[in-house]
């Protein structure tokens, strides 16, 4: 079936006003991520990958809408809309200097904390935010992610 720019899949945008009105407390989490999994197939695909699911964290929370917000509700939320449980989760525990926190926080941003993260979910936690503005650091997050993944598929 041919779908136009704005078209949803059948029983797409039901699924979606359903994950919004439960979770009304994700933020961007629905915006940005959930819409991923919603095409036809997509999620399917995902649960059946023969490999470990790595979710890796936003910095900060986004806005109100997030206050409260953790890691592991992160995990609960998209191991929910997947149909499969997170695996392993990989969090920022470092963050920059008071300046930039202020920032931030004048937005409604602060760093996203672990939180109670379902059991059978690893967390792996390090210093991954790079400089005065909300980024990654690439190759720390690099080495986190290929060190879970040689680990898990590859037994070392």
């Amino acid at each position: 079936m041919a779908r136009t720019r704005g078209q949803h899949p059948p029983g797409g945008r039901r699924r979606h006003s359903d994950l919004r009105r439960r979770h009304h407390r994700t933020g961007k989490l629905l915006h940005e991520l959930v819409p991923i999994f919603l095409p036809a197939g997509v999620r399917e695909v995902v649960a059946a990958v023969d490999g470990p699911i790595v979710l890796v964290t936003n910095l900060l929370t986004e806005g109100r809408g997030m206050k409260g917000f953790t890691a592991g509700a992160a995990v609960s939320r998209i191991s929910e809309v997947i149909g499969r449980s997170v695996d392993v989760v990989i969090v920022n525990t470092g963050h920059p200097g008071e300046e930039s926190l202020a920032r931030y926080a004048d937005e409604h941003k602060e760093p996203l904390p672990v939180g109670d993260v379902p059991d059978g979910c690893e967390v792996i936690t390090g210093e991954f935010w790079q400089g005065a503005f909300a980024r990654h650091t690439r190759r720390r997050l690099a080495y986190a992610v290929w060190g879970v993944l040689s680990q898990r598929l590859l037994g070392s």
